[in-house]
């Protein structure tokens, strides 16, 4: 019972940054399948046209980087909110880490996995909208306080 108290309070701390994580994760799912379901195949790109290359190639391994951080502050956010990834340089560094392993140890055991640096940027870039948001629902949330 200890354990469903320290949750609920944490989750009460963490208020509008939970609930951006989960907001943010659901979008980069939905987003994520409707570019694997319904963009990639209706979008039938010419050679060399950077939206389709993109769409193609980098767009999941962007929503990726989004998605990845959401989860991680989520579940930061039920056990100690007040460590969450809150700054650029650290949540960069943070996804470009994970990003090495996805790109170069993954691909070592999983034979339909090839490494990507490109995807490296992908990811970070989507740590960068991560960022964004949360900057965005910070100052939000000071404007509430006020």
């Amino acid at each position: 019972m200890a354990t469903c108290s320290q949750l609920q309070h944490n989750a009460k701390l963490s208020g509008r940054y939970l609930a951006l994580d989960s907001s943010a994760l659901a979008i980069c799912f939905v987003l994520f399948e409707a570019n694997e379901f319904l963009i990639k195949p209706w979008y039938s790109s010419p050679d060399g046209d950077l939206v389709g290359y993109l769409l193609q190639c980098h767009a999941n391994d962007f929503l990726g980087g989004t998605a990845f951080l959401a989860y991680t502050n989520l579940l930061i956010d039920l056990v100690k909110p007040d460590v969450r990834f809150k700054r650029l340089p650290t949540i960069l560094v943070f996804i470009f880490l994970c990003g090495l392993f996805w790109e170069l140890v993954a691909p070592a055991f999983l034979t339909d996995s090839v490494g990507d640096p490109f995807d490296l940027i992908a990811y970070m870039l989507g740590g960068c909208l991560y960022w964004a948001l949360n900057m965005a629902a910070g100052r939000n949330r000071s404007a509430e306080r006020r």
